[in-house]
Parts: C-alpha cells; sequence; structure tokens
C-alpha cells in the first residue's frame, strides 16, 4: 500500500490535530540552489498562514551575479538579507533572516510553538553545516523534519526525514490511515554527508565551482525545483517519498517510495517493526 507522510506534530490517537499555522520553513543556505529555492518556497506559500526564514552568513560577491539569483547591486550585501528582503517586496510576506551560521540553539527556536509542518531546509555543500543541522532533529526530536538538497557536476539528492537513529523509526507507519509518521533523517539515509573530506584549497563556492566545470551551469535550479516539489507535496499532505536521486547526464529520476519494507532494509530492521497494530 502507499503512505503518505503527515508532519504534524500532534496526535490524539484518533486524529491529527491541527496547529495554528500551516507552516513554519528554514532555509538555511541562500547559494546557488538556496537562493532559487527561496523564491519557490514563497510561491508555494501564497495563501498560507506559514513563517519563512533565512540563515547564511555569506556575502554576495561579484561573481555570484547571474549564477545565482542575485543582481550587481547585491554585492557586499549578505546573500539573506538580500533574499529576505528582495521576496517580501514581491510576494508582500514578512520573511526572517539571519545572517548568523546556523545554530540550533537560535534558529530552531521558531519551530517552538509546533506548526502543521515544521520544517529545515539545507543547501548547504559541507559536512559542519549538516551536522548542525542534524543537532536540530536531537533537541526537537520528531516535530521538525529536515529536507537535504545536495549535488555534484551534474547529478544530485533530494533527501527527507526525521529520525537520526533507527530505533526512532519503530512504529512509524500507520496503515488503517496510510500515513507516515517518521522516515530516516538524511544523515541516516547516507552516513557520508556527515563526513568531512579535506577542503579544496581554496574552498570554491557553488558560482566558482559552475565557472571552473566543477558543476553543471543548471544543476542548481534544478535540485531546487526537486526540493520545492517535496514542500509542495509536504504541505499538501502528498508526499509518499523519502529520497530522490537524479543524474542530467544519464537523464533519469529515482524517487525512493516512504514505505515500511523499503525504509527497514535500509536501516536494517524488521518491516512490522516500522508498522502500528490497531
Amino acid at each position: 500500500m502507499s503512505y503518505f507522510i503527515d508532519p504534524s506534530p500532534v496526535y490524539d490517537g484518533r486524529r491529527w490535530v491541527a496547529s495554528e499555522k500551516e507552516a513554519t520553513i528554514v532555509l538555511v543556505g541562500c547559494g546557488g540552489t538556496g537562493s532559487f529555492l527561496a523564491e519557490a518556497i514563497c510561491r508555494l506559500l501564497i495563501g498560507r498562514d506559514a513563517d519563512l526564514y533565512l540563515v547564511d552568513m555569506d556575502r554576495v560577491e561579484a561573481h555570484n551575479v547571474a549564477r545565482q539569483s542575485f543582481d550587481a547591486a547585491d554585492v557586499g550585501r549578505f546573500k539573506a538579507q538580500v533574499l529576505a528582503e528582495r521576496l517580501a517586496r514581491r510576494f508582500d510576506r514578512t520573511i526572517g533572516y539571519s545572517v548568523l551560521p546556523y545554530n540550533r540553539q537560535v534558529h530552531a527556536q521558531v519551530f517552538r510553538p509546533a506548526s502543521r509542518l515544521n520544517l529545515l531546509v539545507g543547501c548547504v555543500d559541507n559536512a559542519a553545516a549538516r551536522a548542525a543541522i542534524a543537532e536540530t532533529l536531537t533537541a526537537c526530536h520528531s516535530d521538525v523534519w529536515w529536507l537535504d538538497a545536495g549535488n555534484g557536476h551534474n547529478a544530485g539528492q533530494v533527501l527527507l526525514g526525521n529520525a537520526l537513529r533507527p530505533e526512532a523509526l519503530r512504529g512509524a507507519f500507520i496503515p488503517h490511515l496510510g500515513l507516515c509518521r517518521a522516515l530516516p533523517a538524511p544523515s541516516l539515509q547516507r552516513p557520508d554527508l556527515l563526513d568531512a573530506p579535506p577542503a579544496p584549497q581554496p574552498a570554491l563556492d557553488c558560482a566558482e565551482a559552475v565557472a571552473h566545470a566543477l558543476q553543471g551551469p543548471t544543476i542548481n535550479q534544478i535540485v531546487a525545483a526537486v526540493a520545492a516539489t517535496f514542500v509542495e507535496k509536504l504541505l499538501n499532505g502528498t508526499c509518499g517519498w523519502m529520497a530522490a536521486y537524479f543524474d542530467l547526464d544519464d537523464g533519469t529520476l529515482r524517487c525512493l517510495p516512504a514505505e515500511p519494507g523499503f525504509v527497514a532494509s535500509l536501516v536494517g530492521l524488521r518491516p512490522n517493526s516500522l508498522t502500528q497494530r490497531v
């Protein structure tokens, strides 16, 4: 059977209890992928009672113009601030921003009180930033879902989950409702995301990587579009995926289902331990 993810943190044993807000979304990383995804999320939030926050400590540099969603007049300003102000004007929505490195003790406070969807979106390219994001799940347990977007030269992946350990997945699937309440976090699906290989010297950002042919010129837009599809489906209650992998050279897109047998094989548990019995 098919399962849909319901991220609502409140369940009274019979029904999902409506939260005050539809969504609280924190997007970490406003560069190559994040700058495009921020606008896509704003479009998805039109007409919804939801909050959006952008987090990035970097400033716009000249080589970011045209390769990311910035203009020449933005050079020298903080990326998060530029995007927040521009998108607030365009979509007539208040958008929060921070120019500090992501810190769950500071930035995760916006997830209280809980919304129906508490979503932490990572558009970062290093293990340290992903580890900081993962700490939020440790503190907030299953109340916050982590959507991670990453890519290489012309391929990438989008991963969704909220459980850092296999034990937290027991009873995650509710067959009589067709709902899924927990999935392996991106770092559990792909432990290598938290590995820290030696950084190139000097380290290149997305725009420089494109200029040096280390990334394809359209890869960030593709990753952002796939991630936005996850956000859309989560908002509508129709998301049945835990991951999507794509390769532009091979012309492939593979979506992995949120399904007990598949999840069990991934984390080494028995499928029946992941389902609730009435």
